[in-house]
């Protein structure tokens, strides 16, 4: 029997997260923190946010950061596991 789960990977956003944040470290490093544990990387999906009231809270914290920072999309993995 094969068992699921959904792992989100956020990432930042704004001109902090364009500058530091490096996507395929990220990856690398939660798929193999979970291949360690016996789980494999299914699919990688890119996520990004549709709910209007997250856009408006991304916009936000863009206008009080003056740019600099938000809380931005990411990645979506289906880890899969046989038990």
């Amino acid at each position: 029997m094969k068992r699921n789960k959904v792992i989100r990977i956020a990432l930042m956003g704004g001109l902090i997260g364009a500058l530091c944040t490096n996507p395929r470290k990220a990856l690398d490093d939660t798929i193999s923190n979970e291949n360690a544990m016996g789980w494999h990387c299914h699919q990688i999906l890119a996520h990004s946010t549709t709910n209007l009231f997250m856009r408006i809270l991304q916009l936000v914290a863009l206008i009080v950061t003056l740019g600099l920072w938000t809380f931005g999309a990411g990645y979506l993995l289906l880890m899969e596991k046989e038990e």
